[in-house]
């Protein structure tokens, strides 16, 4: 835990991308409490780090393609997706499904290099753009 906080450049910035208090992270930190996996996975990501290093201590912990594994936020992903198909819906949009993966796709890749969700504003001109 502690070498995947300083590789997110501090305490701080690493409790802003898992998306809690510092508080709460050095609870995580000191063992008197857990991360959810979607607060693992963030963290990782911020660190740069294996999810399964990090939670394990085993494996490679370097994280990406060159560690052969690709780190999918679940419920970020289900998040982008319903969003997104609403969005869809409201404008009464019949997309091939290869454009629609492609949309949801880079919001979801947006939302994961921000930390947080696209909002919605920005998630409409999404949509937009792609018809331009």
């Amino acid at each position: 835990m502690r070498i995947a906080i300083k590789q997110a450049g501090g305490a701080t910035i690493m409790a802003e991308k898992a998306g809690v208090s510092t508080s709460v992270l050095r609870k995580w930190r000191a063992g008197q409490s857990e991360p959810t996996l979607s607060s693992l996975v963030r963290m990782a990501r911020a660190a740069n780090l294996s999810v399964e290093w990090l939670a394990t201590g085993e494996g490679r912990p370097d994280a990406g393609p060159a560690s052969g594994q690709w780190l999918i936020d679940l419920e970020t992903l289900e998040d982008v997706i319903i969003r997104t198909r609403r969005i869809f819906d409201r404008k009464r949009l019949a997309l091939k499904p290869e454009v629609e993966a492609r949309i949801i796709r880079l919001v979801y890749e947006f939302s994961l290099r921000q930390g947080q969700p696209m909002d919605d504003a920005s998630l409409n001109n999404i949509v937009e753009l792609a018809f331009l």
